[in-house]
């Protein structure tokens, strides 16, 4: 059995209090928009999926750079009504939707894009839940996932317990070669790569090193020191 289920994670965010507020002034949060899009062949009139959407921000910034709609689903009650209110205020063509078990309830084969950020770390069975993911693009369609460097795992807690940032609640970073194993072995192929963020926080100046550094070094390098995983997927 799985140490966590679903609804564990959906009680974890229900009770997250500061999720915005600490985002906001979270340097390395934006950068998984930011990184992703560029990574990313999202086109207009893309039918997305945002799986574990939260409040919305992802959904939010993709369409804004493109022109494109989607459903938005998440565990959290909490984080879905969030999510819907900023999709009407900034008037983006997002429904949203809940989920609490697998199969998600989604037909297959819906879906041009699915973006799923810094989320597969908090899925009980991630195998099963990357073959869900698969199922639901469509043939030729993307996945652009991100999820951090097992690595970074002690600045996290650490970034917890001393309140710099919330809780990741139930989680567990999954391994580079594991989390490629289960991509290849649902039938995703790989097309682009990249680990980004070498400073997660700090002044302007200090991140802004820290990205002409992160310009400087290969990528094998950056696997091992850099904070997150992107990963560019076609069905």
């Amino acid at each position: 059995m799985w140490p966590w289920t679903l609804k564990d994670v959906a009680e974890h965010w229900d009770r997250t209090e500061d999720y915005d507020d600490i985002n906001k002034s979270t340097y390395s949060y934006f950068r998984r928009f930011t990184d992703s899009f560029k990574m990313s062949c999202v086109k207009d009139n893309d039918y997305m999926l945002d799986i574990c959407c939260r409040t919305g921000n992802g959904a939010v910034y993709y369409a804004k750079r493109r022109k494109i709609k989607g459903i938005a689903m998440d565990v959290s009650d909490k984080m879905l009504n969030i999510a819907s209110h900023f999709f009407r205020r900034e008037n983006v063509n997002f429904k949203t939707k809940r989920f609490i078990s697998y199969p998600l309830p989604l037909k297959d084969n819906s879906f041009d894009v699915v973006l799923s950020l810094e989320t597969i770390e908090h899925m009980p069975y991630p195998q099963t839940f990357i073959k869900e993911l698969y199922r639901v693009l469509k043939p030729g369609g993307e996945l652009i996932l991100s999820t951090p460097n097992v690595l970074w795992e002690p600045v996290h807690w650490f970034a917890a317990v001393t309140g710099i940032h919330h809780s990741e609640g139930p989680h567990r970073f999954i391994p580079r070669k594991k989390l490629l194993k289960f991509l290849r072995k649902a039938g995703f192929k790989i097309k682009n790569e990249k680990t980004t963020v070498l400073f997660a926080f700090g002044p302007r100046w200090f991140t802004r090193v820290g990205e002409l550094i992160e310009q400087s070094i290969g990528e094998q390098l950056r696997r091992i020191i850099c904070l997150r995983r992107i990963f560019i997927c076609r069905k």
